[in-house]
């Protein structure tokens, strides 16, 4: 999972840069939240675009037919439409986590309990892509039934649940 392994990179690049400059380390993951979202909503973007990470077959009237999803050879109108998971993803992990935590940056006090924004970023960001998961056609077998993405988000819901714990701790 590229998103899950960049989350972890992220991580101690984070801690390096907090331990280098003697900042707090959820303070800083505070301050860059809002900075993720245009990324990934971008990111999602490049996967439709490209005809990635596919959805699920489906009759929607908005559903997208991609090529890269029938076997070689397949006529164009025998072809599968399929959810335009990317873009639901894109909107969800995207858009509403951009507005999300832009709003919760500068209209409220969530700097004043460290780590408080990283917690709810994360533990929004794992539900909505639990959700978004349900659409897309998994791109690898599933661990517990679950997709890798949704599986992976778990980890990242009960450590956003632990720092939002944590932060009302500390206030």
């Amino acid at each position: 999972m590229a998103s899950h392994g960049g989350f972890i990179g992220v991580l101690v690049a984070c801690w390096w840069v907090a331990k280098k400059l003697n900042l707090s380390f959820l303070q800083l993951g505070d301050l860059l939240c809002p900075l993720v979202p245009p990324g990934i909503l971008l990111g999602r973007i490049a996967n439709f675009v490209n005809g990635e990470l596919w959805g699920k077959v489906t009759q929607v009237s908005w559903a997208v037919i991609f090529p890269q999803s029938a076997l070689p050879g397949t006529p164009l109108e025998q072809i599968a439409p399929r959810h335009p998971s990317q873009l639901y993803e894109g909107g969800l992990e995207g858009a509403l986590l951009l507005v999300y935590s832009q709003w919760r940056l500068w209209k409220t006090d969530v700097l004043a309990s460290p780590g408080r924004l990283t917690g709810e970023f994360l533990a929004i960001y794992a539900v909505v892509r639990i959700f978004g998961e349900q659409f897309r056609e998994p791109d690898a077998p599933l661990i517990m039934d679950l997709s890798r993405g949704s599986f992976y988000s778990l980890f990242l819901l009960i450590a956003g649940a632990f720092l939002i714990y944590r932060s009302r701790k500390t206030a």
